[in-house]
């Protein structure tokens, strides 16, 4: 179970939605209703209440039903939103932690009769007391009022628990105890802390412990993540520690390594007590983006995840375009925990490559790295073209020894295509077997990437972060395009002309053939002026930017 979901059960478990749950009751009685929005939070109440009990349910919508059939969902009728206008209903509920947006859409689409589930009063006079109790423990007058009218009463309350924390840690520095340090890292594939971890492990100030924690919501089983996420780390030099739970079957609270300071590297699978709200009482929470952010705010992430990041003590971002982007994307304008480094992962390229890397590709000269995406069946993001392209690709690369391939799947693909039915884990694994077998290619499933990066000759893609990652190594990027693609952000739309582009996999032989054997790179110098104009290059490597700004503060 995520963090998100747990959030939301004890929620829906309070007096206070209870209460509001009877009342609306009241209000709806007789009246045959759709729930409209069903994610994590519309799951979640469905796992505490049966709504039959209160509600003459009609069904629940979603915009995800829109383009696949879907007949049932928690034992409820599904309805496509376009179907929605006219069904014999007399109310849409909206199950959403922000209401207000949901309930916009649905009035533009002509919709009436539209109630929130529940939504959340405003506690001026309790905001108002932790804002004066932020201020009698800074002294700091401008920053109190500016929390109070910009932050919930849960933020200003983490930052008490900060500033808390930092007056410690300056304590702590000046008797010459070591600042204890947590990397947490629930998939390898992620790391993006490698140049920080190093930095901080030769400063004799920090001790610096790296925690392998279990991504609780993917399909994997543990026994399959974690001994490969803690040997992947071996290789990296690193000796982490296994920080899930055997015998409780969940990931251990954090507390208990004492941490002054947490770097998280994911926002997804946080568990209650490991959540920035939470570890603020004795840690200072720090987040790097472990991709590259690259689209529309609106597909960027839920509410959950929005509490992370305006929880956290710092994130640093990508660039100052990105600061803005997280300011209205993640609600984090105004309240200084926000700052721009660029991102560790791009100080790759500022390193000689380790040739070891080159031994992973076999075979012929041009090198070929295809990353899918794992949102297949037109699942979340809706990116993936893996379906079109597994087979066609696997045989030209039989065929085509001149190539050289690297598979490297998304994290998420294996799990995905598992639970969507797409392939069993039999099939799944048999296909990455045989590219495996091939003469001229392979399969690469780990994090620490970059070098297989610079030692490429293209990449061909349907994912969004790699688009960014590998567009500083100056070389050819093939978007495997979709129209039912989340759109890019406007990062991502500079980008996307730099891009070559494909609707269909027959036409990727000549493009192979054009920028891999002629050598005809058009889009080369244009790509060249988006790296120079874009790309937030910091002069010193990003990862000293963070150590820094870190050290200086405590």
């Amino acid at each position: 179970m995520s963090s998100e979901y747990l959030y939301w059960m004890d929620f829906f478990k309070s007096k206070r939605f209870k209460k509001n749950l009877i009342k609306l009751k009241k209000k709806l009685k007789n009246k045959r209703v759709v729930f409209y929005c069903n994610g994590i939070y519309f799951d979640a109440l469905t796992d505490v209440y049966n709504l039959s009990e209160y509600f003459t349910v009609s069904g629940i919508s979603d915009i995800r039903y829109e383009n696949k059939e879907t007949s049932t969902y928690k034992n409820y009728n599904c309805i496509k939103p376009s179907e929605l206008i006219n069904a014999d209903i007399d109310y849409i509920i909206v199950s959403s932690p922000n209401p207000d947006f949901i309930k916009k859409y649905l009035l533009e689409k002509g919709h009436k009769n539209i109630l929130p589930l529940y939504k959340e009063r405003k506690h001026i006079f309790s905001k108002a007391v932790k804002a004066l109790e932020y201020f009698a423990v800074t002294k700091n007058i401008p920053k109190a009022l500016k929390y109070y009218f910009f932050c919930t009463k849960e933020e200003l309350n983490t930052k008490i628990n900060y500033e808390k924390v930092l007056m410690r840690l300056r304590t702590k520095r000046n008797t010459n105890n070591k600042i204890k340090i947590v990397f947490a890292c629930e998939e390898n594939q992620k790391w993006g802390y490698q140049f920080v971890y190093e930095l901080m492990k030769k400063d004799s100030r920090f001790e610096v412990l790296p925690v392998v924690l279990y991504p609780i919501i993917t399909k994997n089983r543990v026994d399959f993540t974690q001994p490969k996420n803690i040997e992947f780390f071996k290789t990296q030099g690193i000796e982490a520690i296994d920080g899930y739970d055997y015998e409780k079957k969940r990931n251990i609270d954090l507390k208990k390594y004492e941490p002054d300071i947490v770097f998280y590297q994911q926002p997804w699978y946080l568990q209650g007590e490991n959540h920035p709200v939470n570890l603020s009482k004795y840690a200072l929470t720090i987040m790097i983006p472990y991709g590259y952010t690259t689209l529309n705010e609106n597909d960027w992430g839920s509410d959950a995840v929005k509490r992370v990041y305006s929880n956290l003590w710092m994130f640093f971002s990508e660039s100052p375009y990105h600061n803005k982007f997280y300011e209205k994307a993640a609600g984090m304008r105004n309240k200084d925990n926000l700052t721009a480094t660029g991102t560790p992962k791009l100080d790759y390229y500022r390193k000689p490559v380790n040739h070891e890397y080159e031994k992973l590709w076999k075979g012929g000269k041009n090198r070929i790295i295809w990353a899918p995406h794992h949102s297949i069946n037109n699942q979340g993001l809706s990116m993936s073209n893996f379906q079109e392209y597994y087979a066609f690709l696997l045989e030209f690369a039989k065929k085509h020894n001149e190539y050289s391939f690297i598979v490297k799947p998304h994290p998420a693909l294996r799990s995905t295509c598992i639970s969507s039915g797409f392939m069993k884990e039999a099939e799944y694994d048999a296909y990455m077997n045989e590219w495996n077998s091939l003469k001229n290619a392979g399969v690469y499933t780990d994090g620490a990437y970059f070098d297989i990066f610079k030692t490429s000759d293209v990449l061909v893609t349907d994912c969004s972060s790699f688009l960014a990652e590998y567009f500083p190594s100056e070389k050819p990027i093939i978007l495997l395009d979709r129209p039912t693609r989340a759109p890019f952000d406007e990062f991502g739309k500079k980008l996307e002309s730099g891009f070559y582009k494909v609707q269909k996999p027959t036409e990727l032989p000549e493009l192979f053939y054009k920028l891999l054997v002629e050598k005809e790179d058009t889009l080369k110098k244009h790509r060249l002026s988006i790296i120079k104009n874009l790309f937030y290059i910091p002069k010193e490597i990003s990862s000293k930017a963070i150590t820094d700004f870190i050290t200086s503060v405590i």
